[in-house]
């Protein structure tokens, strides 16, 4: 993933108004990739862009976010989406999260900042598992450099007693 800010964040929502307020509130943020969409088959046509963050409603009127959602891992796995509904249904939350939704968010008032906090925890995250990463690749390297300096200093034991 991109830097916070460079990173490009696809916006689904079939709420003009949702759209232009998440919009402006994102580059107000610092975001400057951020791109909206009306509806589902819109933003799945364009999926081919890489998004790095989906901010998702559930109701789109063409598709449900779940569907949406569903397509989004089937393409990349590495994709964070986050959910913004007005749905508070039990099941949907959960069953956005068991999908590999990143968050649920309930649209009400304080919606911009629970958009805010959960993009700054999603951030946190990806860099702990880039780091957890790039950790792994080192001890792996450095499992391969002993495993290595082992064999060979085998080897010259057995050359030197024969």
């Amino acid at each position: 993933m991109a830097n916070k800010f460079e990173s490009k964040i696809y916006v689904v929502d079939d709420d003009p108004f949702c759209l232009a307020t998440y919009d402006k509130h994102l580059r107000a943020q610092g975001y400057e990739h951020v791109h909206c969409f009306l509806s589902g088959a819109d933003f799945l046509a364009e999926l081919n862009g890489q998004p790095d963050v989906v901010l998702l409603d559930h109701d789109l009127g063409d598709m449900t976010g779940l569907e949406v959602l569903k397509e989004i891992k089937r393409f990349n796995t590495n994709i964070f989406v986050i959910f913004a509904s007005s749905r508070q249904q039990p099941e949907i939350p959960t069953e956005s999260l068991k999908n590999g939704a990143f968050d649920y968010i309930i649209k009400d008032e304080s919606v911009l900042e629970h958009i805010t906090g959960t993009l700054n925890k999603l951030f946190i995250v990806s860099d702990y598992l880039k780091k957890k990463k790039i950790n792994n690749r080192f001890f792996l390297f450095f499992g391969l450099v002993l495993a290595s300096c082992s064999l060979f200093s085998y080897l010259y034991e057995v050359l030197r007693s024969s």
